[in-house]
This record gives C-alpha cells, structure tokens and sequence, in this order.
C-alpha cells in the first residue's frame, strides 16, 4: 500500500527571516581597511622628517663660556645672527634653559 501525504493548501509556510548584520567577508573587508586607513594615518604624522643629520661642530665649553659667547665666536662659521644662533644651539642640544657648565660637549649647527 502506498501512503499519499496530503498538503494543507492553507497551512502557513516556513519563511526564512532576512538578516540584518554583516556578513564574514564584509566584516573581514571592514577590518583590513580600518587598519590600513590607521596604518597610512600614523604613517603620515609619525613620518620623519627630522632624521636629516645636519652638520655641526662640537665644542667643549670651556670655563666663563656661555651660549652669547660661543654664537659671537661661531657667528661667521655658522652665518647666522647671534640671536638666532643661540636658540639653534640650544635646539640642537636639547638645552631647556641657557645655563651651561665647563667640560660639557656642545654642538654647534653650521649651514649644509
């Protein structure tokens, strides 16, 4: 004997739900340019510029020295004005103030 299965013509169908989200694949896409984005970020303000080694004469500073004394005696070498001669010593030296002690190594910048 043969069983006939007989359909509900009114019985409710399973419907599949749509989803809403992200798929892996996107989610993989989203990640690997959201860390390139960052990457190429960091890249652009960590990017350096000041790694040009300038060149520079390195003194000892000697008893009586001070940064006004060594700009006026390495003005000519250097060609800049004293003033600004001063402030290059101190920013190539990383000198927070300009208090100076003998025996101390000092560079002084010179154009290139």
């Amino acid at each position: 004997m043969s069983v006939m299965t007989v359909h509900n013509r009114f019985e409710r169908k399973e419907t599949r739900r749509a989803r809403f989200g992200i798929t892996r694949g996107q989610a993989i896409l989203f990640l690997v340019s959201f860390s390139l984005f960052f990457y190429l970020l960091t890249e652009l303000v960590f990017a350096s510029g000041g790694d040009e080694v300038l060149p520079a004469k390195e003194v000892t500073v000697q008893a009586g020295d001070s940064l006004w004394k060594m700009a006026v005696r390495y003005k000519e070498e250097a060609k800049m004005d004293v003033n600004e001669l001063v402030v290059a010593i101190k920013e190539a030296n990383d000198l927070d103030s300009v208090v100076i002690y003998p025996g101390q190594t000092l560079k002084i910048p010179l154009p290139q």
